[in-house]
């Protein structure tokens, strides 16, 4: 009896002193960075929401606390961007489609078979073209602090396999709320309906929309496999999703600081680029064993999809500034 409560004491004594520490660094911490995470806590970009965390708290010094809120727990996606455009809130995640009405160059990230594979996609937007992006992010009150991998969409429904164009027809489809997506998925003869990605899983399951378009990783971690039961590689967008902070509080860090937040965020864009196609090429496993059926498309099949997106580029610039053709044919010819 006298070991166990020498050792409970032992027990009491430690709890204390961490609850003291951390409430000692909490409160010595001059900045504080809320980040809104719209999606679950273990997708990547749960987890790599956690990495900068760490890491902006390591390398500061604890004089940045960092909170990450996950799930939408500070509101949905477009009312997040908005709250940082606001100043209200410090930073958030969210699909690039989600910023188009404020930075209109945006929605060239999400033409439909724009992107040749992955390791292009992250070259041109860590490159020049990615820059001019950042530039006119900037220009709208975000400073972005990198571009975070999705992974490419593909369809799932609660109907049929997808493997023709002739399959979306009549198709009530959950998609992006960006011109060029909906615009897209018309031409296939689908019926498009925009929604906030929190909004999906009870418009899945109570037949509000047929189906949805997600990467592997968003529609497993967000459990579609409950209310879905095909899964059809059409891989025709990867929309990336875009971390920013308001561009006043991160002009309003002392220098050495904002350095810390560009180390931090530069790091975690590098973690979760690879960490991200590692979860996708899991959770497709998973969402098998979960009664997906998942099927390819014929090359032939896949042409007609590229040829119908394609089509569509002409009438697609005209949604992306004053500017947006030479930006187009810039990432375009990025692609090739």
């Amino acid at each position: 009896m006298k070991n166990y409560r020498k050792s409970c004491s032992i027990i009491f004594v430690m709890v204390g002193l961490f609850l003291m520490t951390s409430f000692i660094n909490l409160h010595a911490a001059d900045y504080r960075i809320r980040v809104a995470n719209p999606v679950a806590a273990d997708h990547s970009w749960g987890r790599a929401a956690e990495v900068f965390k760490q890491e902006v708290e390591k390398l500061s010094g604890g004089k940045i606390a960092v909170e990450v809120h996950h799930v939408g727990a500070l509101g949905k996606v477009r009312e997040t961007m908005e709250m940082v455009r606001m100043g209200t809130l410090e930073s958030a995640l969210g699909g690039v489609a989600n910023f188009q009405r404020n930075v209109p160059e945006l929605g060239i990230t999400v033409l439909p078979y724009l992107w040749k594979d992955l390791k292009r996609q992250y070259e041109v937007l860590d490159g020049p073209p990615g820059k001019e992006l950042d530039k006119r992010m900037l220009a709208a009150g975000f400073y972005s602090l990198g571009f975070w991998d999705n992974g490419f969409r593909h369809v799932s429904n609660s109907r049929k396999p997808v493997q023709t164009v002739d399959d979306l027809k009549g198709l009530k489809i959950r998609t992006l709320p960006t011109p060029v997506h909906t615009g897209f998925f018309k031409a296939c003869g689908a019926a498009p309906t925009p929604m906030d990605f929190t909004e999906l899983f009870e418009a899945l399951r109570s037949g509000v929309v047929d189906a949805q378009e997600n990467p592997p990783s968003m529609t497993y971690t967000a459990r579609f496999y409950e209310v879905q039961k095909f899964y059809s590689l059409t891989g025709h967008v990867n929309e990336v999703g875009v971390f920013i902070m308001n561009k006043g509080f991160y002009e309003k860090l002392p220098k050495e600081l904002r350095a810390v937040v560009d180390q931090a965020a530069k790091k975690t864009k590098t973690w979760q680029w690879a960490e991200n196609d590692k979860d996708n090429q899991k959770y497709l496993k998973d969402m098998e064993k979960a009664g997906m059926k998942v099927n390819n498309l014929t090359e032939a099949e896949l042409a007609k999809f590229r040829k119908i997106a394609h089509e569509g580029y002409a009438d697609a610039v005209k949604d992306f500034g004053k500017d947006g053709k030479d930006l187009t044919d810039m990432f375009v010819k990025a692609n090739n």
